[in-house]
């Protein structure tokens, strides 16, 4: 797997406003906030695509058993530097989701895959296999929690640019996020994302900006994919007007 986010990493924090880093991130949708509620604390979670830790320092706060893991070196060292800083004894590790069942021994009550991350797993087969890596993570009646934007929407509305509606201030820093899209004419091929941070410095603008490549799937093959990995759908938000959206799947 091309390791996007290896600069990426850095600025990745900046995705999320503030109450997104201290709360969680995908974990605050209703339909995983009712499965998180009906696990409660001390239940065993694997984030598995954990980034830069958000969503796993927020579960670990709350009383939750968690482990992580993400493809991204670089993300592993920018969450492992997180849960440092917190105080968090969050096992950490880099790892590819079909790899998952070989390399932890473990087993979970949910597993996560959020932030849009499972569209790396590029085309049919090796999201299959990916998905599959997932649910073998899962113990008995466990879920599977997936998380992708809505590219249905994302290519029928064909915005090219999508800016933040706030500026983002921390540690004296001032930042605008944008999304610039390269999309193509069908939905089933690549779609290209330049995320852009706009740092204010004086009276000059300093951008930083990250190519990241994506082969998107719609709500209709997800669960095809689902099914071939033996998961079977139990609830999802999915919404022809909204952005994004979650699947909560059962072993």
């Amino acid at each position: 797997m091309t390791d996007y986010y290896r600069d990426l990493a850095t600025d990745y924090d900046w995705l999320y406003d503030d109450d997104a880093l201290i709360d969680g991130f995908a974990i605050t949708r209703p339909a995983v906030a009712d499965l998180l509620r009906r696990v409660g604390p001390g239940g065993a979670v694997l984030d598995a695509a954990c980034g830069t830790g958000v969503d796993a320092a927020a579960l670990s706060r709350r009383g939750f058993r968690v482990r992580a893991t993400d493809g991204s070196d670089a993300m592993v060292q920018a969450a492992a530097a997180r849960f440092r800083r917190e105080g968090l004894a969050i096992p950490v590790q880099q790892c590819l989701w079909a790899d998952l069942p070989g390399t932890i021994g473990e087993r979970f009550d949910v597993v996560l895959c959020t932030g849009n991350a499972l569209v790396h797993a590029a085309g049919r087969e090796a999201m299959v296999q990916a998905l599959t890596g997932l649910r073998q993570m899962t113990r008995p009646g466990g879920h599977v929690v997936i998380h992708s934007r809505n590219w249905e929407k994302l290519h029928a509305d064909r915005r090219i640019v999508q800016a933040a509606n706030r500026v983002r201030t921390r540690s004296g820093r001032r930042c605008v996020l944008l999304y610039a899209w390269e999309v193509p004419v069908h939905l089933d091929q690549e779609h290209i994302a330049h995320i852009v941070f706009l740092f204010e410095d004086g009276d000059r603008i300093e951008p930083h900006e990250y190519r990241i490549s994506l082969l998107p799937i719609t709500l209709a093959e997800l669960r095809e994919r689902l099914e071939l990995a033996r998961l079977r759908e139990v609830s999802t938000d999915f919404g022809e007007a909204a952005d994004e959206y979650v699947v909560v799947a059962r072993v």
